[in-house]
């Protein structure tokens, strides 16, 4: 019993320590798992093989081993049949490394995946690098520089053939006037999806996967031709069950793949941009893609706009009467189906008819209405819609008015409400001072050098406000002064002021009579006071007291850390250079390596089959035993500096794959 009991320790302690040896040969770290696996496999499986091969070859006399006769060439043997033992358990690692990989790695069948991925996205790759060369746009790809006037026909053409995602960031870009150019912007404007209906029965079976139910449990009738269709999805018209009239918004099948795919190329094409132009640098066009691609992504989750439609319906709900929302069937939403009622009336860009019925009084008054509605959810609640067209505003028989539509809605938080509602009430009262304030916060600007010529061109922009009539134009102007000073405005912001003017073309359909900036402007008094409001006062200041308290109480760590922050930012370029000396070392080290490991073992091989020369007891060959012990050693520094390659390649592939 003791005896097997030894043997067991022996065979434990030996498979433990011919995995620990191997892991060790080849550098890396892996799981004990691993470790004990390679144990095993060398003990059971790779010495078993190498005793087998050696005793086939002829090469050791069995009988002179059993009486113990070991000449200095069966020692060599043996040292190198060790040698082989652990180099092909080096190999078996390795391997499992490729095909079964650690947390740390990337295995090869990920790989293929992604090699193919690769190729599919090349090919589109290259379609739209043949798109933007064949449309003139060739300058700008290469980081040339194109004249503003000259870019954007070329650029409305290249997107629309691109496809239907290009021409989605092509509009959100359009909306983006504190980025880009007005004519440039005005160009995009023009872009219009075009999206063919998809085929009923894959509507159908996208319905029933997502619904987990036949559509005659739910619906007493659907529509099988859509109200509308656009590049991602498509609207039906429809009857619940219980009567309820609603509207079905469906997602195209392959819609998020072909969005996911655009969007890496996108994010490329930006970042190759990027690297060659300084205009392209200044405005940080790749960020600026990330933000569409994040709203992209968004826009493919129904269940996004459904969170949407509860916030709006909350803050619509805190002033009654004004304007609606319609109610939401949570059941029946899902990531690719949104099913809501269906708001009564007609979209005000369609109402004509209806509108030349009504007498001036009541349009003024549903003017006035909507203005108050859009006011209070920018200024009062902070969350708003942001795409606020005629085409989304539904106007009923009874004047009343609804929103349909939400797959864009922004949020506003209280300080940059109080700001928004300061700037505009510093319009009014042509304070350009209070205005400058405003706009460095707003923008999250901190630096006060050009702050005189801003306050200047924010003065000349309220004289020209006090006259100028259409808010749009104004828009404009404050966009560009924006841009101009190289204020980064924040995206919400953006939108409000986007949906400010957007909502003038609202008003003038309803009252075309009305004059719009006096609509806006006077009602910020009220706003202005609201948000004042001494009720809140003592709160304010509490929690402002408790805020200037931790801050003090934390001055010494924040200097110190002021302090680390500023010695870090002096060392960021010598630490890049360092770490680019470093990966290049690691490059050539590894690729040495393989090189060198397979120069031994070809002339391991050949010493091998060459055999001859020098002979040791009892009539060993030495070259031959030379070239083994070679082509062992060379396997052995082929795998390790391989698996090295392999980790290398796996932080550039988390580089190039990582989710944008």
């Amino acid at each position: 019993m003791a005896g097997w009991f030894v043997a067991m320790l022996v065979v434990t302690l030996y498979v433990i320590g011919l995995g620990l040896i191997v892991r060790w040969l080849l550098g890396i770290s892996v799981g004990w798992m691993r470790t004990l696996l390679t144990g095993v496999i060398g003990f059971f499986v790779i010495v078993p093989a190498t005793a087998l091969a050696v005793g086939a070859s002829g090469i050791i006399d069995e009988e002179r081993m059993a009486r113990g006769d070991m000449p200095v060439g069966y020692l060599l043997i043996l040292l190198v049949c060790a040698i082989w033992v652990f180099a092909l358990g080096a190999v078996f690692l390795a391997g499992l490394e490729f095909v079964w990989p650690s947390h740390k790695s990337v295995g090869i069948f990920r790989r293929v995946r992604s090699g193919r991925d690769l190729f599919r996205r090349s090919i589109r790759y290259a379609h739209i690098l043949r798109v933007a060369m064949r449309h003139g746009l060739g300058p700008l790809i290469r980081g040339g520089a194109m004249r503003l006037d000259d870019l954007g026909p070329p650029l409305v053409r290249a997107l629309n053939d691109a496809g239907v995602t290009f021409v989605k960031i092509g509009q959100v870009l359009s909306s983006r006037r504190d980025i880009l150019p007005a004519p440039l912007a005005n160009q995009l404007a023009t872009l219009q999806t075009r999206a063919a209906a998809e085929d009923w029965s894959v509507v159908e079976s996208v319905l029933i996967a997502e619904l987990g139910k036949p559509l005659s449990s739910v619906f007493a009738h659907l529509d099988t031709t859509p109200l509308a269709a656009a590049s991602i999805g498509q609207v039906h018209s429809g009857t619940l069950l219980a009567g309820d009239e609603v509207v079905v918004k469906v997602q195209r099948p392959h819609a998020r793949a072909q969005v996911e795919a655009d969007i890496d190329i996108a994010l490329r094409l930006c970042r190759r941009i990027e690297r060659r132009s300084e205009a392209a640098r200044r405005i940080g066009l790749h960020r600026l893609m990330n933000d569409l691609a994040s709203s992209l992504r968004t826009e493919l989750d129904y269940r996004a706009e459904a969170r949407n439609l509860a916030l709006i319906e909350i803050a619509a709900n805190r002033a009654p009467g004004i304007m609606t929302v319609p109610r939401l069937h949570p059941s029946l939403t899902t990531r690719r189906v949104l099913t809501m009622d269906r708001a009564p009336g007609r979209p005000l860009a369609a109402g004509d008819s209806f509108l030349d019925r009504l007498d001036a009084g009541r349009r003024h008054e549903i003017a006035e209405n909507l203005v108050d509605s859009v006011l209070h959810q920018i200024l009062v609640d902070g969350i708003f819609h942001a795409d606020l067209h005629p085409g989304n505003i539904m106007i009923r028989d009874d004047g009343t008015l609804s929103l349909i539509d939400f797959g864009s809605v922004a949020i506003l938080d209280r300080e940059q409400r109080e700001l928004l509602v300061a700037f505009l009430a510093s319009m009014r009262a042509e304070d350009a001072h209070s205005a400058t304030v405003a706009v460095r916060h707003l923008t999250m600007g901190s630096e006060t050098r050009g702050d005189q010529q801003l306050l200047r061109d924010l003065g000349e922009l309220f004289t020209v406000a006090s006259v100028e009539q259409d808010t749009a134009v104004l828009t404009d102007r404050l966009l560009n002064l924006f841009r101009n000073h190289e204020l980064a405005v924040p995206g919400n912001i953006a939108a409000a002021v986007r949906t400010l003017a957007s909502l003038q073309e609202a008003v003038a359909l309803l009252d075309d009579g009305s004059d719009y900036a006096t609509l806006i402007l006077a009602r910020v008094n009220r706003i202005s006071l609201r948000l004042l409001n001494p009720t809140h006062t003592p709160s304010a200041i509490a929690a402002q007291t408790l805020t200037v308290m931790q801050y003090l109480r934390r001055v010494p760590s924040n200097a110190d850390a002021l302090t680390e922050a500023q010695v870090a930012r002096a060392r960021s370029h010598d630490a890049r250079e360092r770490d680019r000396r470093v990966w290049r070392l690691r490059v050539l080290s590894s690729v040495g390596g393989s090189a060198i490991g397979v120069v031994l073992a070809v002339v391991g091989l050949a010493m091998m089959l060459h055999g001859g020369g020098l002979t040791l007891p009892p009539d060993v060959s030495a070259p031959s035993l030379i070239g083994a012990a070679f082509a062992s050693l060379g396997l052995l520094v082929g795998v390790r500096s391989g698996i090295s390659l392999h980790r290398l390649t796996t932080e550039v592939w988390r580089d190039e794959y990582r989710p944008t």
